[in-house]
């Protein structure tokens, strides 16, 4: 009776694990059907009434799916992007307004003993917004949809998501220089400290220092008078790197320049300074501008977004 006992248990676990194995095995091919639908849909190829549900569309493009584009982003990252640095506001259209807080024209007035407390709005400012297309056309040379689903995946994890992070990097950084308040007469290290240190306490907390691969090389390998290193840059346990208790992030020279034989630095409260509305959707389609040049199919990658100001107050740049 005990031996009887203990097989029907292990029956009961076989069947478990196998129920277990099946809705494992089911959920898995759900995942890949989604992006296999978008696949048979580009190359012009039939699908199911299943697949056809599954294929959601923006501007008569398919959308790729929300767990792929994760991935990508965690890629992007990898890439060095700046997005993260910034206030990222989904939008659910490529055009429109957003109200930003006009933090310098919003100030607590002093309020007189015994005298009564005036009420009062935050000054806000509907800043328009207007989505930029950024992404790349390219051949897709593969005939079969298992091997146009290979090579549509390293496009987009590879290739788009090169040309994206540039894109959106330089789109950012234009907000950070086109208003940024110049500080004059730097000649060292010290004074971009003194800059840090001179912001306001409700914009210091999140300050980041900006610079390209020149000046970033500088702190990094600056000495004292007896040619030891001062370490003004630090690491944490998880890789960020700080600049007098700030994090710093540095860009190429050619995205960042600097005056000839000066180093350039900028710093700002991110979250602050930039909104960066994003469409939240990379979108793949048959390129309307391929033609009928040759027999391959022309695919268009599409990431739709736009870095606008937010405050300046916090963004300063300085040279030495």
């Amino acid at each position: 009776m005990k031996l009887a006992e203990e097989r029907e248990t292990d029956e009961r676990e076989a069947l478990k694990n196998q129920k277990n194995d099946e809705e494992r095995g089911k959920n898995n091919i759900e995942k890949v059907n989604e992006f296999r639908a978008i696949v048979k849909h580009v190359m012009g190829k039939d699908t199911t009434p299943e697949e056809r549900a599954n294929i959601t569309t923006v501007d008569n493009s398919a959308v790729i799916p929300k767990q792929f584009v994760n991935q990508v982003i965690e890629i992007q990252k990898g890439y060095g992007s700046l997005k993260q640095l910034c206030d990222v506001i989904p939008v659910t259209k490529n055009e429109g307004t957003i109200p930003v807080i006009d933090l310098d024209q919003n100030e607590m007035a002093e309020v007189a003993e015994g005298a009564d407390i005036v009420d009062g709005t935050f000054v806000s400012t509907d800043v328009p917004f207007k989505c930029a297309k950024v992404g790349l056309i390219q051949s897709l040379t593969s005939e079969t949809v298992e091997d146009a689903e290979v090579e549509m995946e390293n496009l987009v994890k590879k290739n788009f998501t090169n040309i994206a992070t540039a894109k959106e990097n330089t789109k950012i950084l234009k907000v950070i220089t086109d208003n940024a308040t110049v500080i004059e007469g730097a000649v060292d290290y010290t004074d971009l400290e003194n800059a840090i240190d001179g912001s306001l306490p409700s914009v210091k907390a999140g300050l980041t220092t900006i610079t390209n691969v020149s000046g970033y090389v500088k702190l990094k390998n600056w000495k004292d008078a007896q040619k030891r290193p001062l370490n003004l840059i630090t690491v944490d346990a998880n890789g960020v790197e700080y600049f007098h208790g700030h994090a710093i992030v540095h860009v190429e020279d050619a995205m960042l320049p600097a005056t000839v034989g000066k180093n350039v630095f900028y710093i700002a409260n991110m979250k602050e300074a930039v909104k960066y509305c994003d469409r939240n959707a990379i979108t793949v389609a048959r390129s309307s501008e391929a033609g009928f040049t040759d027999d391959t199919i022309k695919l268009r990658i599409l990431e739709r977004f736009i870095p606008v100001k937010g405050s300046a107050r916090s963004i300063k740049k300085i040279e030495f």
